[in-house]
């Protein structure tokens, strides 16, 4: 689990939230925020002048935030350019009220400020998962530097909520736009885009509250974003008039899949799948399994063994070196992947997961990391294999054991979790193999 660490030395970021009348979802931006595990940050808050409780609220965190402002203003580009008159950090982001970040966010980002050796980016984003007012994850954007091609079909690669820009981009080009009353963010993007700026990803997620002003107002939304584009001589006139009526139908259509045909399509695969495992049983030697699932895109050696009872959670992703055993009623949970090297034993019931949830996550997404095992190491029976560990070569790992993290070459480890208990002292020669290819 994640502590707070000392960040003498690291860059110092700023975070923007920008609100009006959010007096019901302030509070979880801002216990987002402080539960940060990298505490050199500062929270600067602009209110529009609320007439809830809002600004009351946020004065009961004054100890946390900075700066308070709360007056009249013309929009978020205005209050966004007000917050950045008071930044003191090197890198700053804008949030809105509802919006959340993984508490490890702010140590990701300073673990890349300083790790490119050559182009140094100026902004850096990540993936942002959006959710209802239900609370439910409804669509993941999948952070990606601006391209050309993409910006012509009316997307910039990120959402504000998951990026950070260094503070130089502004002296470079300029504030945000005040006649801009939904596009705010992309447009400006597209200026750092156009002057050249570079764009990095860094491995986190932010949480993105549906509702905003570019889901209500989507279509005046992607007028703005087009206008832009042609001020910046990046679509012509045809291509943005032809665009900005093509993007809401398709959108509208998504909207139609996401409802009701994605889930049709996961509660089908889910189905197939199991069909697949059940099929699998009905193949009484291994010879058979084996070709089975070489069709399926295991790699499997021709002398490689897979018996009775063996279930996985999707075609391919599954390598099993030459004389491998992987005994009755193993599990393979392959969502990542699963290497196994030369005369590897598996014994019964071993379990081999590869994907689980990220306790730390509001959403508790999935998160998943491939498992290793070399060659020549032995797993007893009822072995439970966590995702992301490698296993070194020679290595036993005693029954029932749970091994969480990787284990070194000729160890021999137990327990729950599993730990270091002697090492193997002759080095392993013996070839394993299953001779009978009707062997079950």
């Amino acid at each position: 689990m994640s502590t707070k660490i000392d960040n003498v030395g690291y860059p110092k970021l700023s975070v923007v939230i920008a609100t009006y009348n959010a007096g019901d979802t302030l509070r979880p931006t801002l216990e987002s925020l402080l539960a940060q595990t990298y505490n050199n940050f500062e929270i600067i808050l602009v209110d529009g002048g609320s007439v809830d409780e809002t600004v009351d609220f946020a004065k009961k965190y004054s100890a946390n935030i900075s700066t308070i402002i709360s007056e009249p203003d013309e929009g978020i580009a205005d209050a966004w350019n007000k917050a950045l008159a008071y930044v003191n950090g090197d890198w700053v982001t804008f949030l809105n009220s509802g919006d959340l970040l993984h508490r490890d966010h702010f140590l990701r980002v300073s673990e890349v400020t300083g790790n490119y050796e050559y182009s140094r980016p100026t902004i850096l984003f990540c993936d942002v998962l959006k959710f209802n007012n239900k609370n439910q994850p409804t669509t993941v954007i999948s952070g990606r530097p601006p391209k050309l091609s993409k910006i012509k079909l009316g997307s910039v690669g990120f959402s504000h909520p998951g990026s950070f820009s260094a503070l130089s981009c502004f002296r470079d080009v300029g504030l945000f736009d005040k006649n801009l009353k939904i596009a705010i963010d992309s447009e400006w993007i597209l200026r750092c885009f156009t002057a050249g700026h570079h764009f990095a990803k860094f491995q986190s997620i932010a949480y993105m509250a549906e509702g905003g002003v570019s889901d209500r107002y989507f279509y005046k939304a992607i007028r703005e974003y087009y206008d832009a584009t042609l001020r910046l001589d990046l679509t012509t006139i045809f291509e943005s008039r032809v665009r900005s009526i093509i993007l809401p139908v398709l959108r509208s259509i998504l909207h139609l899949y996401r409802r009701t045909f994605k889930q049709l399509l996961r509660t089908l695969k889910h189905i197939l799948i199991r069909l697949a495992n059940l099929f699998a049983q009905l193949l009484p030697f291994y010879s058979m399994r084996n070709l089975y699932f070489r069709l399926l895109g295991f790699k499997l050696a021709a002398s490689a063994t897979i018996s009775m009872g063996f279930q996985f959670y999707v075609p391919g992703r599954i390598e099993l070196g030459a004389g491998s055993v992987v005994n009755r009623d193993c599990l393979f949970d392959n969502r990542s992947n699963i290497v196994i090297g030369k005369n590897v034993s598996i014994a019964r019931n071993v379990k081999i997961f590869t994907a689980g949830h990220d306790i730390e996550s509001p959403f508790f997404e999935m998160i998943s990391s491939p498992v290793y095992i070399d060659d020549h190491s032995v797993l007893f029976a009822g072995v439970t294999v966590m995702p992301g560990v490698r296993i070194g070569r020679g290595a036993v790992v005693l029954g029932c054991s749970v091994v969480t993290k990787d284990v070194q070459p000729m160890s021999i480890v137990g327990g729950v979790p599993a730990r270091f208990i002697s090492d193997r002292h002759t080095t392993p020669r013996y070839n394993l193999s299953y001779p009978f290819p009707l062997a079950m």
